[in-house]
C-alpha cells in the first residue's frame, strides 16, 4: 500500500471522471470544455495513464509539440498539467495538525518522523488519532484542519470516507466545523462527493 495515489496506474479515463466531478477553480474550468473529445485525442496518441500525460507535458516545448500533434489547444494542455500536479498530495508537517503537544512533536522528530507520510508508514494503528489524521490527508484536497473535522465527525480513515454518503457526510462535517470553527471555507455536497470518490480510488488502486 502506497501513501500517495500511484499515477503510473491511474488511467486517463479514470482521471477524466475525477475532473468531471471536481469543483475546479474558475481559471481551470476550461478543462471541462470538450473534455471527452480532448481526452479521446490524448488516448489515440497512445497516452493512457496520468504518468504518461505528465511526461509528455513536462516542458513548454513538449506541450507545444503535443498540441500540434493532437490538435488539442496548448492552453488546455497547460491547464491540464497544472491540475494534474494537484494529484501529488504533499505530506503534511506533523505540527500542522491541531492539538499536537510539543513534547510529542519533539519525540517524533528524534526518531525522524516529521510529516504525515513518515508517521503513516511508521504507525498503521487505526486506534491512534494521529495515524487517522495522517491517513485522511492522503485524500486530495484534505488538509490538516479538514482532516481533524472529518475525524471528529466520525470519518476516521480513507476507507470510512469511501463508504460515506455525501449528503450525510456534509451534514456531520458542517455541524462539527460550525461548533468548533476549524476552517472558514464553505464546503458543499459536491466537495464531499469528490473526497468520497478520491478515497474510493485510493483504495481501488491499492489492491
Amino acid at each position: 500500500m502506497k501513501y500517495c495515489l500511484d499515477i503510473e496506474c491511474l488511467s486517463v479515463q479514470n482521471y477524466k471522471d475525477i475532473l468531471k466531478k471536481q469543483n475546479l477553480l474558475p481559471g481551470r474550468r476550461i478543462l471541462l470544455q470538450n473534455i471527452d473529445e480532448n481526452f479521446s485525442r490524448i488516448e489515440k496518441k497512445g497516452v493512457n495513464t496520468v504518468f504518461k500525460v505528465k511526461k509528455i507535458l513536462s516542458s513548454p516545448h513538449k506541450i507545444a509539440s503535443f498540441a500540434a500533434e493532437s490538435s488539442i489547444p496548448e492552453e488546455y494542455l497547460v491547464m491540464l498539467k497544472r491540475e494534474m500536479g494537484s494529484l501529488d498530495q504533499k505530506p503534511v508537517a506533523i505540527e500542522s495538525f491541531p492539538d499536537i503537544e510539543s513534547s510529542r512533536l519533539e519525540e517524533l522528530k528524534e526518531v525522524g518522523i516529521k510529516n504525515s507520510k513518515d508517521y503513516w508508514e511508521h504507525s498503521q494503528d487505526a486506534n491512534d488519532e494521529l495515524f487517522c489524521l495522517c491517513d485522511l490527508v492522503r485524500i486530495n484536497g484534505v488538509g490538516p484542519l479538514a482532516a481533524k473535522v472529518f475525524y471528529k465527525a466520525g470519518y476516521r480513515s480513507v476507507s470510512e470516507v469511501a463508504r460515506a454518503h455525501a449528503a450525510e457526510m456534509l451534514e456531520k462535517v458542517s455541524e462539527v466545523n460550525s461548533a468548533q470553527n476549524y476552517y472558514k471555507a464553505k464546503l458543499g455536497q459536491k466537495d464531499m462527493q469528490f473526497c468520497i470518490d478520491f478515497a474510493e480510488l485510493l483504495i481501488r488502486m491499492d489492491v
